[in-house]
């Protein structure tokens, strides 16, 4: 049988970690919890599950992925957010591929979308479901560059894996605002440091009225209600704020 790593970053995670490690927990033969200075129960939660846990300041995902991949024990690591819970019938797949042997160096996993208690349609910047690389060999694959919403590279074969983990995020109008601060200064440090466009002063004002329509119309949020109004304004918030930001950043720098 193949030994598999897994692990979960953490920030005041209390509210799912419970959920999560005992789901994973058939499934670990090393369980790690990555945690950047919770003040909640988050700590406590995971040595009550046996995890081990390692402390790191947070400065973006990447760099914080990165740090928890190099403590993983086995090559094979399975790595979920702090709101991310897999289904049992994702968990018996995973265990039945740890039997067989992993076919692939990486592997992708659907991930629904949860909303205040709503199952939705996207979420800025993917629809639902979409399917983010979760199992990974980490002597073949590598991350890719950017400090959030980043991706896997170096593989030679991609697996996909049509059973759910249920993402609830955003539970409440605190949140979408706390994250979406985070979200867009990590998003237009990449733009800054990355992008060759020039233009941002003028695509923070034009950029947020494609998002709306993307994200609101065409993704089908429309069909969501409430909460799906909430997540196309949500979009362009976050389009008008990350060039708006990657502008001065780019100011200050002198560029």
């Amino acid at each position: 049988m193949t030994p598999l790593s897994i692990y979960v970053l953490t920030f005041n995670s209390e509210k799912y970690l419970s959920a999560i490690l005992q789901a994973v927990a058939p499934l670990a033969d090393d369980l790690l919890v990555v945690d950047s200075g919770s003040s909640d129960q988050t700590v406590a939660i995971a040595t009550q599950y046996g995890a081990r846990v390692l402390h790191r300041p947070f400065d973006d995902f990447r760099q914080q992925r990165d740090f928890a991949q190099q403590q993983c024990r086995h090559d094979h690591v399975f790595f979920l957010d702090s709101d991310e819970i897999p289904s049992p019938e994702l968990v018996a797949h995973i265990q039945q591929l740890k039997q067989s042997g992993f076919l692939h160096d990486a592997y992708a996993i659907q991930r629904d979308w949860i909303v205040m208690g709503r199952q939705v349609h996207a979420l800025y910047p993917v629809g639902c479901p979409d399917f983010p690389v979760r199992i990974i060999e980490k002597n073949r694959v590598k991350l890719s560059e950017q400090a959030v919403h980043e991706d896997f590279v170096g593989y030679r074969s991609r697996g996909r894996i049509e059973l759910p983990i249920k993402h609830q995020t955003f539970h409440s109008m605190d949140e979408i605002n706390r994250k979406l601060t985070l979200y867009t200064n990590l998003d237009a440090s990449d733009l800054a440091r990355l992008s060759t466009r020039k233009n941002f002063a003028l695509r923070q004002w034009t950029s947020p009225i494609g998002a709306f329509f993307k994200w609101y119309v065409k993704s089908g949020n429309w069909k969501d209600g409430r909460v799906g109004l909430i997540l196309g304004v949500y979009a362009a918030r976050f389009a008008h704020q990350k060039y708006k930001k990657a502008l001065q950043i780019r100011r200050e720098a002198g560029l």
